[in-house]
């Protein structure tokens, strides 16, 4: 029996996935592991490259860069892709905020400024164009979030703010604090009683508190609106290192619509290899028990999360190559190439912008601009002709062309 696979567990995968189980048509998720859900901050960044809006910029991208993904795909899907996350997640009572008129800039671990489109709404009390002083807490239990240092980089950039540690209560002490452990702790009612106890106390004149964004697994509205009655002031969220909660909470809302609508994932799943014959992708196999697995294909999604995420790989004589289907990579030619002599270079690195070429129903295409396989699209980072990292705009293409290329495989596309 042939199958509808989607190869990669990222938000493109997952968005893509959705679609097709929306359509009817029982995809499967292969992916050698977590996607980037558990390692990125959880929120929506749609473009941050320049002073253009969102909206702006996915509307004249095509006129400068025909081949930025959301030029290939069109500003009307692009917008119908951030349309349906945004329904997606506030069914699952965990809504997020901002949109494409403007981005909104929110305060990092590392106290610096970052803009984004959308956010879960545990956070959006932390856009600094608020206003009020805020008061930044944490724990010195929990590594890489330093209340006081984040503070005194705020501050440096005109925006008040102090920072303090809590302290722990003696009933929830234990050995080892992650954010995943401490996230648990404050699904505990008594938990962030107390904590909410230490935080008015805290509090002085800030109207606004930030904290690690560890508020609960299961329901953070609750934990962020118990809070707020405590001290006082409002709670907002601060992303942190990997494991990211937001990223986990937002996985688990995709994960279980797409298993509700008909899908399954199935993660440890590494695809080896595919098989095609004119045109068309017929099976792939996949790392199973002392042997492969073999999957039969009647389409296949691919959003394998490119250099960062394992989906094109490189070696030490400077061969790209697609690591599932070994699929055309455009990448520079010469590795001297691959980086700018500046680390922190403004143009960014080349090597970030190698990815599989597609044409405009994102299927792979060769050298010659012909469809590899006609039932195969690519989404996500695994797609070439931009620095999404440099752009800002990593998720919010994840987003829109794993939701487009889900819509496009199912033959359900605007």
């Amino acid at each position: 029996m042939r199958t509808t696979l989607v190869i990669g567990a990222g938000l493109s995968g997952l968005m893509g996935a959705l679609a097709l189980a929306e359509a009817g048509l029982q995809p499967l998720v292969l992916a050698k592991g977590q996607g980037a859900t558990h390692w990125t901050a959880g929120t929506v960044d749609v473009w941050g490259a320049d002073e253009r809006t969102p909206r702006e910029a996915i509307h004249e991208i095509g006129a400068t860069h025909p081949q930025h993904p959301y030029a290939l795909i069109g500003a009307h899907a692009v917008e119908e892709a951030i349309a349906r996350f945004r329904a997606l997640t506030e069914a699952a009572r965990y809504p997020y905020v901002g949109g494409l008129e403007r981005n909104v800039l929110l305060p990092t671990a590392a106290g610096a400024l970052r803009p984004v489109a959308l956010m879960p709404v545990t956070m959006a009390a932390g856009d600094v164009r608020l206003g009020g002083e805020m008061l930044i807490a944490g724990f010195r239990e929990l590594r890489d979030f330093y209340p006081p240092f984040i503070a005194a980089n705020l501050a440096a950039q005109g925006v008040a703010a102090r920072g303090v540690y809590l302290t722990i209560p003696a009933a929830f002490r234990r050995r080892e604090y992650t954010t995943v452990i401490l996230a648990r702790m404050f699904d505990d009612p008594a938990f962030r009683a107390e904590i909410g106890r230490q935080l008015h106390t805290q509090r002085g004149s800030a109207t606004r508190i930030g904290l690690p964004a560890i508020l609960g697994l299961r329901d953070p509205l609750s934990v962020v609106a118990d809070l707020q009655r405590a001290s006082g002031a409002q709670v907002f969220e601060i992303p942190t290192l990997p494991p990211s909660v937001p990223g986990m909470r937002l996985f688990t809302i995709l994960r279980d619509a797409i298993e509700r609508s008909g899908g399954r994932l199935q993660i440890g799943s590494e695809v080896l290899r595919g098989h095609g014959e004119e045109r068309w992708l017929t099976a792939v196999w996949s790392e199973a028990a002392a042997r492969q697995q073999e999957h039969r294909v009647e389409r296949l999604l691919l959003a394998t999360g490119g250099i960062a995420g394992g989906g094109i790989r490189t070696d030490h004589m400077g061969i790209i190559r697609e690591t599932a289907l070994d699929l055309p990579v455009c990448a520079p030619a010469n590795r001297a190439d691959w980086f700018s002599p500046r680390f922190l270079d403004p143009a960014g690195h080349a090597i970030y912008t190698a990815g599989v070429p597609v044409d405009p129903c994102l299927r792979p295409i060769d050298m010659h601009g012909a469809p590899v396989y006609t039932n195969v699209a690519v989404a996500g980072a695994t797609l070439g002709a931009t620095d999404t990292v440099r752009e800002r705009s990593r998720s919010g293409v994840s987003i829109a062309t794993g939701w487009a290329a889900g819509r496009i495989l199912a033959g359900t596309a605007s």
